[in-house]
């Protein structure tokens, strides 16, 4: 339970208290839940689809993400937009790694943000709006899957050492196979296909970030959180899955 606790008060800003020390053990332990809690954020965001026959699907639409970014405090979001200024500075990697850690941001971690936003807002009015509740549970397990083929790019510590470090094949089969079985429920077996594909670029992508950096980071994480749900919501569209 202390880890369930620990995972919630840490990804999101869900208002629960937290009576316990912090144990970097009761975090690692908690890894494993990440799927959960992305269910969690899930369904309530689907609280605005209860109202889709008196709300036009664009306002459902930016409801469920206002909701996200207020759940999650935008946090994936901040790490996007850190890994885009980083990323496309076209530096070397202690450079890229430097201006990641910078707490200002730049112009590219603003156009990124602004197409997380357009993209995101677009095509979720186009997908069915009972798959809402699955891309945050895709979200979280693409991190796991990312960090367990992936080493802490930084030395010494930070936000997300313990969280790379720890995730592992085990962790990241347990939570690849959570979201198929719970995509299934909705998707049958097009969530073979479309998780796949979401699933293969994550894995491109983590690659790539690896090569430039030399591993993934707390920020680089976030974004691949991002990214992965702008890639589920995009394959759902071209899959036709939709009204």
């Amino acid at each position: 339970m202390k880890s369930i606790l620990l995972m919630i008060t840490f990804f999101t800003r869900i208002p629960i208290r937290y009576n316990y020390e912090y144990k970097e053990k009761d975090f690692i332990r908690g890894i494993k839940f990440l799927p959960l809690i992305g269910l969690l954020i899930g369904v309530l965001m689907y609280v605005p689809v209860f109202f889709q026959n008196v709300i036009c699907r664009p306002a459902i639409s930016l409801l469920t993400w206002v909701i996200y970014i207020c759940i999650t405090g935008g946090l994936h979001i901040d790490g996007l937009a850190d890994t885009f200024d980083g990323l496309f500075s076209n530096r070397d990697k202690e450079r890229i790694l430097e201006i990641m850690r910078d707490s200002r941001i730049g112009t590219f971690g603003v156009l990124g943000i602004l197409l997380l936003i357009i993209w995101n807002l677009v095509f979720t009015s186009y997908i069915d709006l009972r798959y809402i509740i699955l891309v945050p549970v895709v979200g979280r397990s693409a991190a796991v899957l990312s960090a367990s083929i992936s080493q802490y790019a930084r030395e010494g510590q930070g936000m997300g050492k313990a969280f790379i470090e720890n995730c592992g094949t085990k962790e990241a089969i347990s939570a690849v196979i959570f979201s198929y079985l719970f995509a299934f429920l909705f998707l049958r077996l097009k969530a073979l296909i479309i998780l796949t594909i979401t699933y293969l670029a994550v894995f491109i992508t983590t690659n790539d970030i690896k090569r430039k950096i030399g591993g993934m980071t707390g920020d680089t994480i976030g974004f691949i959180i991002e990214f992965s749900q702008g890639i589920f919501i995009f394959v759902l569209y071209l899959f036709n899955v939709s009204i």
